[in-house]
């Protein structure tokens, strides 16, 4: 196990500092700058668990951006608490990316930058269409890689905006159908009356609450008027 854990740490270090290669100019012996709202996070401040993972990166320790050591103790304490199927698969994921070259590398870092910058609910949607990807056949999953590779920018952009759009009409139909019969087709044509933009406030708003607290945002929005939804909606 200890052997393990350190391969997750190795590799965790060659992607933090991948990560971070391009905005640290400074030489390796060198503290890094201090990012601004980032709090470095000191060796000594570890829990004897997180150190006993991060072992293989403690003489590095010191020269990492305060924000790849977070990012190190958040997966560190995570480790932990991974039963051992789900290591396996993140033992997994280190390796293919150890596999990628330079470039291939750089491009992963670029579309994850990308995710992390979109709206709540969309990153929620992708989630759900990667869960779903991830449970077809292998053979199916490498069919539709091939094909997303083969095609042009343009046809790109068709596939992923017919892929949101399938994934809003599941969500709304998972919202229905977890309500009581009587009340889902007054809630659908509430849905149906809003625009495309009150309808994205909408899921924004309502995926960004706690699940206890949804069904109180619904049930206020279906006794407002149309132009109560339109103000309410319209919050920023």
């Amino acid at each position: 196990m200890r052997r393990l854990a350190r391969l997750i740490a190795a590799a965790a270090i060659s992607l933090a500092a991948a990560t971070a290669g391009a905005r640290d100019s400074q030489p390796p012996s060198q503290p890094p700058q201090t990012v601004i709202g980032v709090a470095s996070v000191p060796w000594s401040a570890l829990s004897p668990a997180e150190q006993q993972v991060l072992t293989p990166v403690q003489e590095k320790w010191a020269q990492l951006p305060p924000g790849a050591q977070q990012r190190l103790q958040r997966g560190a304490q995570r480790w932990s608490t991974l039963t051992p199927e789900q290591r396996e698969k993140v033992q997994e994921r280190f390796r293919k990316w150890n596999g990628l070259d330079a470039e291939q590398r750089e491009r992963m870092r670029a579309r994850f930058e990308q995710f992390r910058n979109l709206p709540p609910d969309q990153q929620q949607r992708i989630r759900k269409a990667f869960r779903r990807f991830g449970g077809l056949p292998p053979a199916q999953r490498k069919q539709l890689r091939d094909k997303f590779e083969q095609m042009n920018p343009q046809e790109r952009q068709a596939f992923l905006a017919g892929a949101a759009a399938q994934n809003r009409a599941g969500m709304a139909h998972e919202l229905l159908q977890s309500l009581p019969v009587e009340e889902r087709r007054p809630t659908r044509q509430m849905l149906q009356s809003l625009s495309q933009e009150q309808r994205r406030a909408f899921r924004q708003t309502w995926l960004g609450l706690p699940a206890e607290q949804r069904e109180a945002y619904r049930r206020k929005l279906l006794q407002m008027s149309p132009e109560q939804r339109e103000v309410e909606l319209a919050k920023p």
